[in-house]
């Protein structure tokens, strides 16, 4: 059947830019409806890390929002004394290229990624629309939609509702998800809620001095637990005071009770304004599913979290990310529908393990019991305590069955290189989408047409990476020996590299790599010869 569009997008917060940006550059066509007017102009999240640069450089946004971003070597969580319960470190070298965790104001962020969407084209953005019915046909989805307009203070239709249709619908719509519910995928309670009051500050000098540490803390005083930020965008200040269960969220959002908080570090309304005061509740869900047929959700939609890591908006443009380049091959015919089926299974576990850090890290703030807090100190101060979990990587999903190396699900490395004369960072210089590395040019000489036909299906980029000064147009050239590193990590020759940037497989002979290749095409569904008949 012929579609209006290839993809329905319900929702266009940052996690849909991305989504819509990724499967545009594609060419895939995009119709986005959103109901807002117009972009949301307040900060909402405040932290970013070195996977999403890495990702906003795929969609040509990073280098343009760096300007805006501050790196943030470490965070730590203080206690009411200001002695260091937990410190987590995020000063050491990634794997992306990138700086470890920037802070940032979402209203710069989201310029970015719009410039970026203007080069990038191919969607149709309709503000002001809201979707208000989903049918799911064998072959395809229709969404009913209408324009609203805000009349006498209130969101009014403005017109005839319209049926649109799309081979699938991405419901990118936030936590409060019409696409959701409108399919019936129910939400698990993990069992978090607390009331925090958010509020974001600008000093009216930039250079005033605040006196907090210099990314930030959590301050786990169990008269008041607060977090606070420094320079989220270079000029905006956060804190975040948990709500006692006796005070009352409209009470507590008051211009005048926010400088009453605020006054122990000296800011108050001469010096500085208010940009957002608001009373969220910070909770953890996880959907049952990612997926009903031919309706995909994302972020919000799909999962909420407390903010404790900063990991919220992040999870949720992983899922963009990782949903992208399955509809991309769905849609070229290079992959079955199937391979949809491994979307939940792959992120929700990895979501999940973010989840349940950001919460265990919430359990230790959010205390307000006195003898409580005490024996808390104690304890992670007594050097018994673990260490803080290490992030999650993938465990299941579209991987090499029974990898040979445990960084199979890892992300896969970015370093500077030389290609065609010309010296940057490799995704810049060879692009995105899926990427096979190797370490001596004959295995790509030497591979069966089997074999070619799955790289020209992925449209993969295959490299010879090496140090040695080589002049051809499939080398290049390893400057910091960020890849001559990682091979003998790897203990392999050969590693295949997803367009979300997480190592899918690695191989050491000839004979490992077109396996490891069979065994994409036999994970896709389609054989080869029926995806290239489909182009």
């Amino acid at each position: 059947m012929t579609t209006d569009y290839d993809v329905i997008q319900i929702g266009f917060g940052p996690v849909g830019h991305i989504s819509t940006a990724l499967l545009a550059q594609n060419d895939h066509s995009v119709g986005i409806f959103e109901r807002s007017p117009e972009q949301y102009p307040l900060p909402r999240a405040g932290h970013i890390d070195h996977e999403i640069m890495r990702i906003f450089q795929g969609v040509g946004a990073a280098h343009e929002f760096e300007k805006f971003a501050i790196p943030i070597p470490d965070y730590d969580m203080l206690n009411k004394h200001g002695q260091v319960l937990i410190h987590l470190d995020w000063n050491a070298p990634t794997p992306s290229g990138w700086k470890s965790d920037y802070l940032i104001y979402q209203p710069h962020m989201e310029d970015a990624l719009c410039e970026a969407m203007g080069r990038i084209g191919g969607y149709d953005l309709h503000r002001g629309w809201e979707a208000t019915a989903i049918v799911q046909h064998p072959d395809h989805v229709e969404v009913h939609v209408r324009e609203n307009r805000r009349i006498d203070g209130s969101w009014q239709a403005a017109g005839p509702e319209r049926v649109v249709t799309a081979k699938y619908l991405i419901g990118a719509d936030g936590a409060g998800s019409f696409t959701r519910r409108t399919v019936g995928i129910e939400m698990n309670d993990l069992g978090f809620e607390h009331d925090w009051l958010v509020t974001d500050i600008r000093p009216h000098d930039p250079d005033v001095f605040v006196d907090m540490p210099q990314g930030g803390a959590q301050v786990c005083d169990p008269a008041r637990p607060t977090s606070m930020f420094r320079w989220l965008g270079r000029n905006h200040l956060r804190w975040e005071f948990k709500l006692r269960d006796d005070e009352k969220p409209e009470e507590m959002a008051t211009e005048e009770k926010v400088f009453e908080l605020l006054a122990k570090w000296d800011v108050g309304p001469d010096r500085f304004d208010i940009i957002r005061r608001t009373v969220y509740t910070f909770r953890s869900l996880l959907a049952r599913s990612f997926r009903k047929d031919r309706v995909l959700l994302i972020g919000d939609a799909a999962h909420l979290m407390p903010p404790f890591m900063g990991q919220g908006m992040c999870s949720g443009i992983r899922d963009a990310t990782a949903l992208a380049w399955r509809l991309d091959l769905i849609l070229r015919g290079v992959a079955s529908d199937e391979l949809l089926d491994g979307y939940t299974s792959e992120r929700s576990p990895h979501v999940r393990k973010i989840i349940d850090i950001s919460v265990e890290l919430g359990k230790v703030i959010c205390v307000t019991d006195e003898q409580e807090a005490e024996e808390r100190d104690r304890f992670l101060l007594s050097g018994e305590a673990p260490p803080p979990e290490p992030f999650p990587w993938l465990t299941d999903g579209f991987l090499q069955p029974d990898p040979t190396t445990p960084e199979v699900g890892q992300l896969g490395v970015q370093g500077r290189i030389i290609r065609d004369g010309r010296t940057g960072m490799a995704d810049d210089l060879i692009g995105t989408g899926w990427t096979l590395f190797v370490r001596r040019p004959e295995l790509l000489d030497e591979l069966g047409a089997a074999s070619r036909g799955v790289l020209e299906d992925l449209r993969a980029h295959a490299f010879h990476v090496t140090q040695a000064q080589i002049d051809s147009p499939r080398t290049v050239i390893d400057i910091d020996a960020s890849y001559s590193q990682w091979f003998a990590r790897l203990g392999a020759t050969a590693v295949l590299v997803r367009p979300d940037y997480y190592v899918y497989g690695t191989a050491s002979t000839l004979e490992e790599l077109e396996a490891m290749l069979s065994g994409v095409r036999e994970q896709l569904g389609v054989p080869v010869s029926a995806a290239s008949a489909a182009r």
